[in-house]
């Protein structure tokens, strides 16, 4: 019953080969042949997926699905997340298709009919690929994933107030995440308070943590939660690279805080440099971060300079204060 709460796969065949593995050596310890420990692991696990493909509820059986920009990362976890919640989803994505699930050359009739649809298409086209779904006038709940809200945020507001089901919503979590449980999803209102509760319903069902903020605010908030997050960890390694220090020679002597900072700078330096390019430039408040970071950075150099601790220490007492550090 977690997995289907949670959104997860019952049968993951990676995991189950890996299984039967692990099963055969530690049979073999025992002087078990490995012939009967595949077939009993085999046995275990068939019985195991029986068991949960029986028992497990889907709260979503029943209902049509179509996610727009399905092909793409975030496009594929909701793929995935709604059909093994019982949705019958099927995916409309230009850019390409994904295995095991339905691709339509055409939106029009899925987005008119589908119990929901979600806009999973990249910051750059989401407006075009929503409009094309709301010119179909859909009957079921709508929202997009976008990361930054402002560049659709009239669309958003006008189809609200032409009496759609739409709502708008950010999941503070990648592709990678195996499951929404325990995760942070934010729900911007529209004008729809029957969409709100709708999707804020979906994720809380399935264990997320779900708080709510206005289109605008969400762009606010994220310039920071996101954007000068990525900010920082760009500016670590620019630095680093600046230097012409070898990596490898950095590493040798690492401590806990750099092994950090470079773990996030690697990853981030991993991630689509178009939709991170996109997150700060669409966001109207990225200008106001960057300018706060130009200003601390000065304070900063100052403070390192300067021979006498005060300034410095003070910088850490208030920075501490705020985020409520001992």
């Amino acid at each position: 019953m977690t997995k289907a709460k949670d959104g997860l796969k019952i049968r993951d065949r990676s995991r189950e080969k890996a299984v039967i593995t692990q099963f055969a050596k530690k049979a073999k310890l025992l002087g078990v042949g490995t012939r009967l420990a595949n077939d009993v692991a085999k046995l275990l696990i068939s019985d195991s997926v029986r068991i949960q493909e029986d028992g497990v509820g889907k709260p979503l059986k029943g209902k049509t699905a179509l996610v727009v920009g399905g092909a793409g990362r975030m496009g594929e976890w909701f793929c995935r997340f709604l059909s093994n919640r019982g949705a019958e989803v099927v995916i409309w994505d230009p850019r390409g298709r994904l295995r095991g699930y339905e691709s339509l050359k055409a939106m029009e009739w899925a987005a008119a009919s589908s119990d929901i649809v979600v806009i999973a298409s990249p910051l750059g086209v989401a407006p075009s690929e929503l409009e094309m779904v709301l010119d179909s006038s859909p009957a079921g709940l709508v929202f997009d994933l976008c990361s930054v809200k402002s560049h659709i945020a009239a669309q958003l507001r006008e189809a609200a107030a032409d009496g759609f089901l739409i709502s708008s919503i950010h999941p503070m979590f990648g592709p990678k995440a195996c499951s929404p449980k325990g995760k942070n999803v934010v729900v911007c209102d529209c004008g729809s308070e029957e969409a709100n509760d709708s999707v804020s319903q979906l994720f809380s069902s399935a264990g997320s943590h779900v708080s709510h903020t206005s289109l605008d605010t969400h762009d606010e908030l994220m310039a920071y939660v996101l954007g000068l997050s990525h900010l920082c960890s760009l500016v670590f390694a620019g630095t680093i690279r600046a230097s012409g220090k070898d990596v490898a020679e950095l590493k040798k002597v690492q401590g806990p805080s750099f092994e950090r900072m470079s773990r996030m700078a690697r990853e981030l330096s991993s991630e689509s440099k178009r939709v991170y390019h996109d997150i700060q430039a669409l966001n109207p408040s990225t200008r106001k971060v960057v300018s706060s970071m130009e200003q601390v950075l000065r304070e900063l150099k100052k403070a390192s300079l300067d021979a006498d601790p005060v300034m410095f220490a003070e910088m850490m007492r208030s920075n501490g204060e705020y985020l409520e550090v001992d």
